[in-house]
């Protein structure tokens, strides 16, 4: 499946390349080192045995930024290095080098895969739970990568005791993977980079459709049975959950069904974890083919076809950019249909974002407002303000009609030192889903860090 998506996403990379553009900004390299992340890796050092080894369990921002630091740092370098006296030729050559590179590094660590799979890992890791991601042995040419070593006590007390969580958990690396597109967007736009990250958009989109799209058809139910049967009964062996969004849909309809209830594995031995398409409802698959259907809006974005600012005018005091993208998530209750909104004066980033949420039969709605890097002090000192509001199902709910309000504010202050910028962040939240958040209830996260701008 993913060979024949890859396919696609050539086709789609060439005629993306014909429209893409380039800025009179200067480009430069970003990298992010979040070195604390609290209170997740107490979490992760209770989990792990100690505060070192919790790194190998880094939180979704952690994992994020070491993924985003590999894509920045080698599309800026090649970039650099890619000189013709042809613009259009400067931007074939760089793109088609940075899709190569693109392709290799889904099989190794810090690439799309590897941060899909973090994404996870992080859900369960806030709950205690340990695991190993495959994506760290360079499974190259491999149609299955697990994350493995999960014990079936700890998937039966995360069921049962933190059911939000546990459907959270299996759509976490589709969040993953979006909420990267979304932030290399964003650095593109707002710190006018213009690296060449059309074909990691493009690769990254179209693997999660088809994948979607794919879940609910009976060529599944042989892929897990082969599963299954690889396997055996080394429980060590076997992914947490199988096919992803065929078990997110089946603890959406099913919320109160003991993990138990899966029967025994083929082998004899443990809880046969993976659901197969056959096993849900007509209601349940059709729900599952429409959430493929609409994951198709992830393509609606001018960043897709290498516009990542569009100028909107031009006045006495400079240039004023804009942009947008539409997204289609998966949450523990359903999904969130977003509109992002870029948009750049020449003294000031804003960030907007209107939030649809919807459960099974409800809508509720959000919305989302960010000042980006304020310059203070002869611009050594950057603020970003952030702040959201929604209405979102009660307890994560697929079924319930009732609402429950929440919100975020978050303050991200760095100084700069020359090309250093060592930053402290400060994010809390109300109970509710936020992407990039492992926390579904109320947290208060503090960060520190330390950015790399090189001009």
């Amino acid at each position: 499946m993913k060979r024949a998506v890859i396919i696609c996403l050539i086709s789609f990379l060439t005629a993306s390349f014909i429209f893409a553009q380039t800025t009179s900004d200067t480009t430069g390299l970003y990298l992010d080192f979040p070195v604390l992340d609290l209170p997740y890796q107490t979490h992760a050092a209770k989990t792990t045995g100690n505060f070192f080894t919790g790194y190998a369990n880094p939180s979704m921002k952690q994992s994020l930024a070491m993924s985003n630091n590999l894509y920045g740092s080698v599309h800026w370098g090649i970039k650099k290095l890619i000189k013709t006296k042809s613009e259009f030729q400067n931007i074939l050559f760089t793109n088609l080098i940075a899709t190569g590179f693109d392709l290799l590094t889904f099989y190794t660590p810090l690439g799309m895969g590897w941060l899909h799979e973090e994404y996870h890992r992080a859900v369960m890791t806030r709950r205690g739970i340990n695991s190993f991601n495959d994506m760290n042995t360079f499974p190259f040419g491999k149609s299955l990568v697990y994350v493995r070593k999960v014990k079936d006590e700890d998937l039966i007390m995360l069921s049962d005791h933190y059911k939000q969580d546990f459907r959270r958990l299996m759509i976490a690396g589709n969040e993953g993977q979006f909420h990267q597109i979304q932030t290399l967007q964003k650095n593109n736009f707002y710190l006018n980079q213009d690296l060449p990250n059309i074909s990691l958009y493009w690769m990254s989109t179209m693997i999660n459709i088809g994948y979607l799209m794919q879940s609910g058809s009976d060529a599944f139910d042989k892929k897990i049975d082969e599963s299954n049967e690889m396997d055996g009964a080394d429980i060590s062996k076997r992914d947490f959950t199988g096919a992803d969004f065929t078990t997110w849909t089946d603890a959406l309809f099913h919320p109160d069904k003991p993990y138990t209830d899966r029967g025994i594995h083929p082998s004899g031995v443990g809880i046969n974890r993976y659901i197969k398409p056959s096993q849900l409802s007509d209601e349940a698959r059709n729900y599952l083919q429409k959430q493929g259907y609409l994951h198709w809006l992830n393509v609606l974005s001018p960043h897709l076809f290498g516009f990542s600012k569009i100028r909107l005018k031009t006045t006495e005091n400079g240039n004023y950019y804009g942009n947008f993208a539409i997204r289609h998530l998966l949450t523990p209750f359903g999904n969130d249909i977003t509109l992002d909104i870029f948009y750049q004066t020449p003294k000031h980033n804003f960030f907007f974002a209107l939030h649809n949420y919807n459960n099974l039969h409800s809508t509720f709605f959000g919305v989302e407002c960010a000042l980006i890097d304020e310059r203070f002090f002869e611009n050594k000192l950057l603020l970003t303000g952030r702040t959201m509001l929604w209405l979102q199902p009660h307890e994560q709910s697929f079924f319930t009609k009732k609402p429950s309000f929440g919100g975020m504010l978050s303050l991200h202050a760095s100084y700069g030192f020359g090309c250093w910028f060592p930053y402290i962040a400060v994010e809390g939240k109300t109970g509710g889903w936020l992407m990039g958040n492992p926390f579904l209830e109320e947290n208060l996260s503090v960060n520190v860090g330390l950015s790399i701008r090189v001009k």
